[in-house]
């Protein structure tokens, strides 16, 4: 799963050239526009007698208006240079600087277009193509001051750049170099700076954000684009007003009908064994991620809920030669398989470094193996900011034609320690789209290219020392407990 890495703060998007003719673009999404830097717009700029930029106003309407640092070497207008637009040369010793855009802590969305020609090579690394440093004392690594950096010292095609942060100030501000010190300033070309106070609300208008870069610049438009994940609280949640539909549409626009063979309220006193296969150490079937061993012990039914046990047990030796010790935990899967419909949970994870899942799998064949994590917890981990993280995935790990192993997932950072309490868990699963859904509210959005064949439900708990960290024997025996699972297909 990716996580933030404060020392990387950008996830640069490397694009190839488009060689068609670019379309008319959309227009740029306006909303929480605070920054706009357009090079084409030559109207924005105040040039001297050698097209030198000395001052490159802000088209956002903020007024947030960048000011050449150093008047003696302004960097250069360079005209239909890109797409039949103007673009801003940068030679590494001048750039631009503004002044705070917003002082109070809230979400900040960056997108730059940029690149550098083989003739700009050989620059020094981590140039900065946009930092924010409101805090001096640290530099534009530590949050909450932020920075779009590159590393390579090379030549690169023109490339979007996207950040995309919560709960930071907006500037000072500074577009080119480090916007304390005059240090790591860019060498190359910037075409388009956008500044956002506000997450993009949904993936299509992330796309659209992208596609109007990629018509005006003639840049493609990456395959990360096709992925939005919320930043920041979920907002007003739905009230549920009909358990026996999804959370998220209480209007039942989906027309939904509830798949009885892979719904479970637990009410009862046992498992389903009809319904429910739980992994037990023997035959083929998964043992578990060393050195925790997948036990039938560890699920059980009662108050109401599947609960899934991660404790410290002494192991047989046969299982301690295979590198299984000291920990125990379980896997419960459907015995039918479901296709595309909304999976939705009800669930706490264990306050632990254990895992607590749900999701859905299907490896029982060796050229058709798939994956879509819903969740994956960490309740209690060595970092406490993992403790807020809600991990999504999805994996494809074979098919007819190839065994490459493709991932596509993302994290949001929820306000609070996920395993405090309850909170209802949703995946929409459709031919043309994936959605996650926390207490009703979409958090994450991709396009589906790559999960078209049925799989089993999953709950489970393992050993994920490398990601979590080792568990802690104090927080052990620990639960994870799952209220209800429930499954719906659209009315067809």
């Amino acid at each position: 799963m990716p996580m933030f890495n404060a020392s990387v703060l950008a996830l640069l998007l490397s694009v190839s050239m488009v060689c068609n003719a670019a379309q008319a673009p959309p227009g740029v999404p306006t909303t929480g526009l605070v920054l706009w830097l357009d090079a084409a717009d030559a109207s924005s700029m105040t040039l001297d007698a050698q097209n030198r930029v000395q001052h490159w106003s802000d088209k956002s309407g903020e007024s947030h208006h960048a000011t050449v640092d150093d008047a003696a070497s302004q960097p250069q207008r360079m005209a239909n240079a890109l797409n039949g637009h103007s673009v801003v040369r940068f030679s590494g010793v001048s750039a631009f600087v503004g002044k705070t855009i917003r002082s109070a802590k809230g979400p900040v969305t960056v997108l730059i277009v940029s690149r550098r020609l083989p003739e700009q090579a050989e620059a020094d690394p981590w140039q900065r193509l946009f930092s924010s440093r409101p805090q001096t004392a640290h530099n534009d690594n530590v949050l909450p001051n932020f920075a779009i950096s590159l590393q390579q010292t090379t030549a690169y095609v023109p490339t979007v750049s996207v950040l995309e942060l919560y709960d930071v100030p907006i500037g000072p501000y500074a577009v080119g170099r480090n916007v304390v010190g005059n240090a790591d300033n860019f060498r190359g070309d910037i075409a388009e700076v956008l500044v956002y106070d506000r997450a993009f609300a949904s993936l299509a208008e992330r796309q659209r954000a992208f596609q109007y870069l990629a018509d005006k610049w003639s840049v493609a438009i990456p395959k990360q684009a096709d992925t939005w994940t919320r930043v920041g609280p979920l907002g007003r949640l739905p009230a549920q007003t009909n358990a026996n539909l999804p959370l998220s549409d209480q209007v039942n626009a989906g027309q939904w009908v509830l798949d009885t063979k892979l719904s479970d309220d637990f009410n009862g006193t046992t498992l389903d064994l009809e319904r429910w296969h739980v992994n037990n150490a023997i035959g083929n079937e998964s043992l578990g991620r060393k050195p925790a061993l997948f036990t039938p012990a560890n699920a059980s039914v009662h108050n109401g809920n599947l609960n899934i046990v991660f404790r410290k047990e002494t192991l047989p030796q046969k299982y301690v030669q295979l590198g299984f010790k000291d920990y125990t935990s379980a896997m419960v899967r459907t015995n039918e398989r479901g296709f595309y419909g909304y999976y939705e949970a009800r669930a706490k994870p264990m306050n632990s470094a254990g895992s607590s899942a749900f999701w859905l799998a299907w490896t029982g064949m060796t050229d058709n193996a798939t994956e879509i994590d819903i969740f994956e917890i960490g309740g209690k981990t060595k970092n406490a900011a993992l403790d807020r993280s809600y991990n999504m995935n999805a994996h494809l790990w074979a098919t007819p034609h190839s065994t490459e192993h493709i991932a596509d997932g993302s994290v949001w950072i929820s306000p609070w320690r996920l395993a405090d309490t309850f909170h209802v868990y949703g995946f929409d699963w459709q031919p043309d789209t994936l959605r996650w859904y926390v207490d009703g509210v979409l958090v994450r959005e991709s396009k589906n290219n790559h999960f078209f064949f049925p799989m089993q439900v999953v709950f489970d708990s393992e050993a994920m020392w490398q990601w979590f960290g080792v568990v802690d024997d104090a927080d052990l025996p620990s639960t994870f407990r799952v209220d209800y699972v429930k499954v719906w297909q659209r009315r067809r």
